[in-house]
């Protein structure tokens, strides 16, 4: 069983809407994004998901288990301290917040705009780490041996706002944050021809 349902302005982070990506150390390719929400501000939203998490553990014969089980959204600030922990970055993005993971093998979500337009792979650039957007998953149990548990699947996304944001996990960086000007550099070769002796 699974429960289907919808987070509201939440900020999306890492999108990988229009292609399968693995994480750095796996090879299991999927569509998906992570969502950042705020105790407060998401607070009902929070509930449905933990009540949604409940349910669904219950069903899958793990009430009994409930206060040991994890769920599927996890704590920034815990997440940075593991991160520390392993000597890896923290993400200040992360303090404070809620993080859900929601993602899929095998189906890619929808991509809609505010007015329920899709937003085709050609325009993809729009959403971008940093963006404000409404998500909708479904909740479900995964019975895999090596990691059983309650998991997020993506199912769509529609882009709420991504002019009034900062741009975060995923999102395209300025050339004017990782380069300066290179000052008395020669003018670049543009090759006009194929028979341009130009060594590309």
């Amino acid at each position: 069983m699974s429960e289907s349902l919808r987070i509201s302005n939440v900020v999306i982070c890492y999108p990988h809407l229009y292609e399968k990506h693995a994480p750095p150390g796996t090879t299991n390719e999927k569509y998906g994004a992570e969502f950042l929400l705020d105790p407060v501000k998401h607070k009902d939203d929070l509930a449905r998901l933990d009540a949604a998490f409940r349910r669904v553990a219950t069903d899958a014969g793990k009430a009994d288990k409930l206060q040991y089980l994890k769920s599927p959204v996890k704590d920034g600030d815990q997440l940075n301290a593991e991160a520390a922990g392993k000597g890896r970055n923290t993400r200040p993005e992360l303090a404070g917040k809620k993080v859900l993971r929601a993602s899929d093998a095998n189906y890619q979500p929808a991509v809609v705009d505010r007015g329920l337009q899709p937003i085709g792979e050609d325009r993809k650039s729009m959403v971008f780490g940093g963006c404000l957007v409404n998500a909708f998953v479904d909740l479900y149990w995964s019975n895999n041996q090596t990691n059983p548990g309650c998991f997020a699947g993506l199912r769509g996304v529609q882009l709420v706002d991504n002019v009034n944001v900062e741009k975060l996990g995923g999102g395209a960086m300025d050339a004017e944050q990782m380069f300066s000007k290179v000052e008395g550099a020669p003018e670049p070769l543009v090759p006009n021809t194929p028979d341009d002796n130009v060594p590309w």
